[in-house]
C-alpha cells in the first residue's frame, strides 16, 4: 500500500515579504469590505440601482464564493497552482467592479472609487508590478464597458446619475478623466510600494542569511570557528570591507577572527579608549575618524581607516566578553540603524555561543581530569581491595569468634533462665506438697486439742501458737506464689501483678492498666511478670516513691510494659547493669534481650523512674511452662484426710 505524498504548501520565498496564503488573506477582507459596499449603496440609495436589490445580492454572493474559498485552498495548493488561482481571482475582481459601476450609473457611479481602492490594496498587498497589472485590466474593462454604452451594445441603465449633467458630449472625456486618475493613482502606489518593498525585500534576504549564520553557529561546537562564521557572514551580507572580533574567556582580549589585507598583527594587552567607551556606554559606537595615537590597537589592526563600527559583546547578566569592530564600505557618514540592530543581535547570539563553547570546553578538560583521576582512584582501590579483602578476612574470624562467644553466652542465659524458672517450679512443689500440708495438718490437730482443753490459761498459749501457725502458712502460701504464681496461668499478666503488689508489705498505691488485647503465650508471660516482679522489687525497696504506675500494652507485633513511679529517681547508666553484688537491671536486660526484646530505664534524681520492656509475641527461648499449683485460701479450714494426703 502506497501512501499518498503531502502536497508542498506554499511558503514565502527568502526574497518574498508576506507569504502567499497571508496575501490571499489580506485580499479576501477586502473584497468583504467591497461586498458590504455594494450592498449597503444598493440598500440605502435605492435611486443609484439600475438592477434590483435581488440581482445586485445574487451577483455579489457569487462574487464572494470563490473569493471566500481561495483562502483555505491555499493552504493546501502547491505554489504554482495558488499562484494561478489567486491571479484568477484579481481578474475576477475587476469584472465584478466593473459591472456594479456599470449597475450604478456607470462612469459616474460613486462605486467607481472602489477600482482606486482595489489597484491601491493590490499593489500594497502583492506587489508594484502585480498592481500596474491589475491597473490596466480594470482600465481595460472599464473601457470596453463605457464604449459599448456609446457604441449602443449594452444599454445604459436609468439611474438618478444617468440623469445628471456630463452625459453626452462629455461623457467619453469624463470617462478618460476616470481611467488616468486610476493610472496615476496605480502609478503613485507602485512608485512608493516599490521603493519600499526593495529595501524591506533586501533586509529579508539579509535576516535569511543571518538565520542561516545563526544555525551553522549553533551546530559548531568549537569556539574557534564561531567568531570566524560571524565576521565573514556580517562582511558579506552588509559589505564590510575589514572587521576584527576581540574576546577572551580570561582578561586581556585576543584577536579570534580578522578579516583584512594581511593577517592580524600583534597587539599590546589592553584597552583603547573607545573600547571602553563602548563598554561603559552599552551602545554601539560610530568612530568617524580613528586616531592611531589615541587608539593603537585598533589602529594597528584597521590602518588607514576613515570610519569604523565598535560592538561591545556582552553575556545575558552584563558580563564582558569582547569587541566586535567592523570598517564600513565607503566614506558613508552614517548607518541605517535597522543594520546596526542586526548587527547587535546576531552579534550578541554569537557572544552566548561563544561562551557556551568555552564553558563545553572547559567542562570537557574538567571531564579528562576527572577521568585521569578516575583511573588513579581505580589503581588505588585495587590496591586498597587486597588490603581490605585481607583485613576483611581477618575481622570475619574476629566476628565469627565473636558470634560464637556471644551465642555461646545466650545459651548460658538461656539456661540459667530455664534452671531458675524449672527450680522455683520444683521448690513452690515442694513446699505446697511436704511443708505446707505438715503446718496446716498440725494447725488442725491444735484446733482439736483447743477445743478438749478447758483451762483458760492454755486455751489462750493455744490460740497464740494457732496464730503463729496461720501466719506461718500465709508466709508459706506466699513464697510460693512469688515461686510460681498460677494466677498467671489462669487469669493473666494484669491479675498476677495486681496480686503481687496486693502482698507485698508495702504502703505503694497501685495503679495498673490493662489494654492487652489478647494475652501472651504462656512463656512470653512468665518473662514479663518475671522483669516486671524486678522492677517493682526496686521500686519497693529503693524509690521511696508513694504511687506506681503499671501500663500493658501490644505494639510492634509484641508486648510492651510500662512501670512509672515517683520516687527518688537516679542516674541510670549508658548500658543496662547492676551494681556488684547485684543483679536486678542486668537481669531485667538479659532476660528481655534473651527473649529478643529490649529494657530501657528512664530516670532523673528526684523525677521519678520509668522502665519500659518490650517482647516479641513469639519469645526467642523457652522458659519453664507454667503448672497449676493448688493453694489454699488464707483462713480456710483443712480437713485432716487432705493433710495426711
Amino acid at each position: 500500500m502506497k501512501l499518498a505524498r503531502p502536497r508542498a504548501r506554499s511558503r514565502p520565498e527568502p526574497g518574498e515579504l508576506v507569504s502567499l496564503e497571508e496575501r490571499v488573506g489580506s485580499l479576501s477582507f477586502m473584497r468583504a469590505g467591497f461586498a458590504l459596499a455594494v450592498l449597503a449603496l444598493g440598500s440605502f440609495a435605492p435611486d443609484l440601482r439600475g438592477v434590483s436589490m435581488g440581482l445586485l445580492t445574487l451577483v455579489t454572493c457569487v462574487y464572494l464564493v470563490p473569493a471566500l474559498a481561495l483562502a483555505p485552498a491555499v493552504r493546501t495548493l502547491s505554489r504554482e497552482p495558488a499562484v494561478l488561482a489567486s491571479g484568477a481571482l484579481l481578474l475576477f475582481d475587476g469584472l465584478y467592479l466593473t459591472w456594479v459601476i456599470y449597475a450604478t450609473g456607470g462612469v459616474e457611479s460613486p462605486l467607481r472609487f472602489l477600482l482606486f481602492v482595489h489597484v491601491v490594496a493590490v499593489t500594497l498587498i502583492a506587489s508594484s508590478r502585480t498592481g500596474l497589472k491589475v491597473a490596466a485590466w480594470n482600465s481595460l474593462l472599464l473601457l470596453v464597458v463605457l464604449y459599448a454604452q456609446a457604441g449602443g451594445i449594452i444599454g445604459t441603465k436609468e439611474t438618478l446619475i444617468s440623469a445628471l449633467p456630463g452625459q453626452g458630449e462629455h461623457f467619453r472625456l469624463f470617462a478618460m478623466l476616470n481611467v488616468a486618475a486610476l493610472w496615476a493613482v496605480a502609478l503613485a502606489t507602485a512608485a512608493f510600494s516599490s521603493v519600499n518593498e526593495r529595501e524591506l525585500r533586501a533586509q529579508k534576504v539579509d535576516l535569511h542569511q543571518l538565520s542561516a549564520m545563526v544555525r551553522e553557529i549553533d551546530a559548531r561546537t568549537d569556539a574557534a570557528d564561531i567568531p570566524r562564521i560571524l565576521l565573514d557572514k556580517l562582511c558579506e551580507v552588509f559589505g564590510f570591507t575589514r572587521g576584527v572580533i576581540l574576546a577572551s574567556p580570561e582578561q586581556d582580549l585576543a584577536v579570534l577572527a580578522y578579516r583584512g589585507e594581511a593577517e592580524a598583527p600583534l597587539i599590546v594587552p589592553g584597552l583603547d579608549p573607545v573600547m571602553e567607551r563602548a563598554w561603559k556606554d552599552r551602545h554601539t559606537q560610530l568612530v568617524k575618524d580613528l586616531d592611531p595615537g589615541l587608539d593603537p590597537r585598533l589602529g594597528a589592526l584597521f590602518p588607514f581607516a576613515g570610519r569604523l563600527v565598535i560592538v561591545p559583546l556582552f553575556l545575558d547578566r552584563g558580563q564582558r566578553l569582547g569587541i566586535l569592530a567592523l570598517e564600513p564600505p565607503g566614506n558613508a557618514d552614517r548607518i541605517k540603524r535597522w543594520t546596526v540592530t542586526v548587527i547587535e543581535q546576531f552579534a550578541a547570539h554569537a557572544a552566548m555561543a561563544m561562551q557556551n563553547a568555552w564553558l563545553l570546553d572547559e567542562i570537557r578538560h574538567r571531564l579528562e581530569e576527572n577521568r585521569a583521576l578516575q583511573r588513579e582512584l581505580m589503581a588505588e582501590n585495587m590496591s586498597l581491595e587486597v588490603a581490605v579483602d585481607e583485613r576483611t578476612s581477618e575481622l570475619s574470624d574476629s566476628l565469627r569468634s565473636l558470634r560464637q562467644v556471644e551465642d555461646a553466652r545466650r545459651k548460658l542465659v538461656s539456661r540459667l533462665v530455664n534452671a531458675q524458672e524449672e527450680e522455683r517450679l520444683r521448690i513452690a512443689g515442694d513446699i505446697h506438697d511436704d511443708p505446707v500440708q505438715k503446718v496446716v495438718a498440725a494447725s488442725m490437730r491444735l484446733q482439736l486439742i483447743r477445743k478438749q482443753v478447758q483451762d483458760p490459761d492454755v486455751r489462750a498459749s493455744l490460740d497464740k501458737l494457732l496464730e503463729s501457725i496461720r501466719a506461718s502458712i500465709f508466709s508459706l502460701r506466699h513464697m510460693i506464689f512469688e515461686l510460681h504464681p498460677s494466677v498467671l496461668e489462669h487469669e493473666g499478666l494484669a491479675p498476677a501483678l495486681r496480686e503481687h503488689m496486693a502482698k507485698l508489705e508495702s504502703d505503694l498505691e497501685l495503679e495498673l492498666q490493662d489494654d492487652f488485647e489478647e494475652q501472651p503465650s504462656s512463656e512470653t508471660r512468665v518473662l514479663l511478670f518475671r522483669i516486671a516482679q524486678e522492677a517493682l522489687g526496686n521500686v519497693r525497696k529503693h524509690a521511696r516513691a508513694k504511687k506506681v504506675q503499671v501500663h500493658l500494652g501490644q505494639e510492634d507485633g509484641g508486648y510492651k510494659v510500662e512501670i512509672r513511679d515517683d520516687g527518688v529517681g537516679f542516674t541510670p547508666p549508658q548500658v543496662l547493669s547492676s551494681a556488684p553484688g547485684h543483679l536486678g537491671l542486668s537481669s531485667m536486660r538479659e532476660r528481655a534481650e534473651l527473649a529478643g526484646g529490649w529494657c530501657k530505664v528512664h530516670s532523673l534524681p528526684d523525677c521519678g523512674t520509668t522502665v519500659e520492656f518490650w517482647l516479641p509475641a513469639t519469645a526467642l527461648t523457652s522458659v519453664a511452662k507454667i503448672e497449676p499449683v493448688e493453694e489454699i485460701e488464707p483462713g480456710a479450714d483443712v480437713h485432716l484426710g487432705a493433710a495426711a494426703s
